[in-house]
């Protein structure tokens, strides 16, 4: 693609994911158009050759594909209603990159739809440091004529960029999924680092026995969904009462060694739920049936 040939883009929102988002565009030869409710975060922008617009509504109409970039979808709804906002994207793509959950996705879209307005929602799956990288993700869902018109433009920022379908809240969707995974890794991961330290290890040697050994979670999560999506929970290993017995080692373990036992703990209410239930028995992933 030819410099001009390329879709001006205009990126709403500029805090560190938005200016990321701006400095790989401005590094590939597009040409952008920024605003922030705070201007001062677009100084460095500008000096790096982005155009800072007056008002949200030149920034829309300055751009052919406009990026939404702000903490939440209910930031989004009060910037548009800044007048000539929501006129000035008719005839433009409206690219979400917000944060909200799978319904307010979908209300976006029939307000977006009704608004005679073509919109594309869509997750990042990246930190800023890692937008415009080789492996970098984002979920997009939705209109796919927006996909479409738009794929090209988002794969400079995200050449990992994936379609996951016409309904609009699926890219939110595989976002809460990832992220509840993401985030009760992180928990987990607190635990075990109080519990090397108590031991006298480094939280370093922690976080690379776990980077090695990604895959093998990796495969023993989706195990996990495997079991669950055969309804077949009669294996004859790591069962629900073995692992069960395993928080009872990480909770005395923690009184041992004066640590929260909080993670641990929480981790076995959910598998005594299940026992009590009668699955005791049955593989760990039989604990889903309580949820």
């Amino acid at each position: 693609m030819t410099k001009e040939t390329k879709n001006k883009i205009t990126i709403i929102g500029l805090g560190d994911m938005g200016a990321a988002l701006v400095r790989t565009y401005l590094r590939e030869g597009h040409q952008v158009t920024v605003w922030n409710r705070s201007a001062a975060k677009a100084a460095p922008l500008q000096g790096a050759g982005a155009v800072l617009a007056e008002s949200v509504t030149a920034a829309i109409a300055a751009g052919d594909i406009i990026i939404f970039c702000v903490t939440d979808y209910k930031i989004s709804r009060t910037i548009l209603e800044t007048p000539g906002a929501t006129e000035a994207l008719r005839g433009k793509v409206f690219v979400q990159l917000s944060s909200g959950t799978p319904k307010e996705a979908r209300d976006f879209d029939a307000w977006a739809t009704a608004e005679g307005i073509t919109y594309i929602d869509g997750a990042i799956m990246a930190m800023p440091d890692q937008v415009g990288r080789p492996d970098t993700v984002f979920f997009m869902s939705g209109n796919k004529d927006a996909y479409t018109q738009s794929e090209a433009t988002l794969k400079v920022v995200a050449a990992g960029l994936q379609y996951m379908g016409e309904d609009p809240g699926a890219a939110s969707t595989w976002d809460m999924g990832f992220l509840s995974v993401l985030f009760g890794a992180i928990g987990g991961y607190f635990h075990a680092t109080k519990l090397f330290e108590s031991e006298g290890l480094p939280p370093t040697a922690l976080g690379n026995m776990i980077l090695q050994l990604a895959p093998a979670l990796g495969e023993m999560l989706k195990h996990q969904g495997d079991i669950i999506e055969a309804g077949d929970y009669h294996q004859r290993h790591s069962s629900l009462n073995l692992c069960s017995g395993a928080m009872d080692l990480f909770i005395e373990q923690a009184k041992d060694a004066n640590i929260s036992a909080e993670v641990p703990s929480f981790i076995k209410g959910i598998f005594q739920r299940a026992q009590d239930a009668g699955y005791g028995d049955e593989h760990v992933a039989a604990a889903y049936k309580t949820y």
